[in-house]
């Protein structure tokens, strides 16, 4: 039986995937083969290798991206992570030619965990800010 800090363990990794020194392989400790991302970038591929693609991306453009956990609520088979993330702007994001400014992101995720696995994802973050931040 999986209990609530496990849980909340795997939200947290799940978190850490964001991270550009996150170790390689807990994408697939972590997602599911066929997580679905109910929130794809324009693209992206189906399952976990389409989330891989995303965190790739996000690596390339911020390598030294690092995100932090503010709140991880878990209710039945689904969690929340309210997270906030830092990472300097050195890549082409959206267009915008590297401006080398530390960026700072916020957002939630809600996850629906199945087998030990992250099999959903919902994410939503402050783009505009972010956007506004790369101007």
């Amino acid at each position: 039986m999986t209990t609530i800090d496990d849980v909340t363990q795997l939200v947290r990794d799940y978190g850490r995937l964001w991270d550009a020194d996150a170790p390689r392989d807990l994408v697939d400790r972590v997602l599911a083969p066929e997580v679905v991302d109910h929130d794809p970038q324009p693209g992206q591929q189906p399952g976990r290798e389409g989330l891989r693609q995303v965190l790739e991306l996000y690596h390339a453009v911020f390598p030294d991206l690092r995100l932090t956990d503010d709140d991880v609520l878990v209710c039945a088979d689904r969690a929340v992570l309210r997270w906030h993330a830092t990472g300097t702007h050195e890549g082409d994001q959206l267009g915008i030619p590297a401006t080398h400014r530390e960026i700072r992101f916020a957002g939630i995720d809600i996850v629906r965990i199945e087998g030990g696995r992250v099999v959903e994802r919902w994410g939503y973050g402050n783009d505009l800010q972010v956007q506004q931040q790369l101007s």
